[in-house]
């Protein structure tokens, strides 16, 4: 089926984000022209990014971010638990909201289903606002998968940011070792990215209150005068971005790559035609190479994925399947041009049917740090399709019958 976008979702206009002064200067390469005509907003300079890989880590940015907070703390999140990890990142939200810091906090309804509502209401009593992002009954919870909103953003002040795939939930942020833990892929943000990120947060947040947050200002986030600084590109993805940007962006990337093509992704049922320009970049000799978990937290996906893995190695690609746990981490670099990090996978639903929210990233140092993560996670995988049994084969047509709604 198609889309099927509902009104509501459809009456939504592009972000309105903030733009630098000087970024009227015209765009540097092709991907920043194509960008630039689908109306994002020309790239930040200067912003200082940090790449957080463990969950320890991520963890105690988060809280580092909060406990940096002066007068507001916004967050969004797919999913939210009610652990250990979580219930600590609540309370730290409910003492800045006692301390007169705006609270924010916007959890997906589907994403976010069994959250017992006294998590929310814990920092409701504090006096922030928590809020499920188009609210499901147990009835409707399987008649609205779609146009869910998959980002996982914090934002503090306009001036600091955490963006990536990494859910508020025990899995993805702990401070100990145990061995189900996942490995995602985040950045915290620094510098003139921060506003057009909050200005993301507060158009869903618009959209699904009755409050009307006002927008960030640019300069609330002064530039970072460090000698390596990222140029980034903000891309809402979804009813409220520029109209299937993410599809454009992987066609106008995937057709210009001449060296390499390296996606690393949990879920990875990808639109036809991403997947055919796959197929033809390896024909021209591009280096292209697909790292997933060698089981996900979906197994319907995994075998959904079987017949891409099988067409895309007999092209020339390769495939690497880590063994030691989920990889949740969404990352494409191609070439020196670009790398895509944020909450997007590669698959139908988060090209077509999800609200994602991801940057682009334009400058080499950037692009070779997350370059050097994925080679050092690569080194621990195994390569090729795994288990080509008729068994597999088999569950891989029926399940695919159902990519879309995977």
């Amino acid at each position: 089926g198609g889309r099927k976008i509902s009104a509501e979702h459809e009456s939504r206009d592009i972000v309105d984000m903030p733009r630098q002064p000087e970024s009227d200067d015209q765009p540097d390469t092709p991907l920043e022209r194509m960008l630039l005509s689908r109306q994002l907003c020309p790239p930040t300079e200067k912003n200082r990014v940090r790449i957080l890989t463990d969950v320890r880590d991520v963890r105690q940015a988060f809280l580092d971010l909060i406990e940096s907070g002066k007068e507001a703390i916004y967050i969004t999140t797919f999913i939210l638990d009610d652990k250990q990890t979580s219930d600590l990142i609540i309370d730290r939200l409910c003492e800045k909201a006692r301390a007169g810091v705006q609270v924010r906090l916007l959890v997906d309804g589907f994403g976010s289903f069994t959250l017992p509502e006294e998590q929310l209401q814990k920092l409701r009593d504090a006096g922030g606002r928590a809020v499920r992002f188009k609210a499901m009954s147990q009835f409707s919870r399987l008649a609205y998968l779609n146009f869910r909103n998959h980002r996982k953003l914090a934002v503090c002040d306009g001036q600091r940011a955490i963006l990536g795939g990494a859910n508020i939930v025990e899995d993805e942020m702990t401070d100990g070792d145990d061995e189900d833990t996942w490995i995602d892929l985040s950045l915290w943000i620094e510098g003139p990215a921060v506003p057009q990120l909050q200005a993301v947060f507060c158009s869903d947040w618009n959209f699904e209150t009755e409050e009307q947050l006002p927008p960030a200002k640019l300069e609330d986030a002064e530039a970072i005068e460090d000698e390596q600084t990222s140029r980034l590109t903000v891309m809402p993805i979804g009813p409220d971005g520029p109209d299937e940007i993410l599809d454009d962006f992987w066609q106008f990337v995937i057709h210009h790559a001449e060296q390499r093509i390296w996606i690393c992704t949990p879920y990875c049922v990808p639109p036809p035609a991403a997947m055919r320009a796959l197929e033809l970049a390896c024909g021209r000799g591009v280096d292209v190479r697909i790292m997933v978990p060698q089981v996900s937290d979906l197994r319907p996906v995994d075998y959904a994925r079987y017949d891409y893995f099988r067409d895309l190695v007999e092209m020339g690609g390769q495939v690497f399947r880590y063994g030691g746990g989920m990889v949740h981490a969404k990352l494409g670099i191609v070439d020196d041009m670009t790398a895509l990090v944020g909450s997007a996978n590669f698959d139908v639903r988060s090209f077509f049917l999800n609200y994602e929210l991801s940057v682009v990233v334009h400058d080499q140092p950037t692009i070779e740090r997350l370059s050097d993560w994925y080679a050092d996670l690569m080194d621990k995988c195994d390569e090729g399709v795994t288990d080509q049994s008729t068994f597999r084969a088999a569950m891989a047509t029926a399940v695919r019958l159902f990519a879309s709604e995977l």
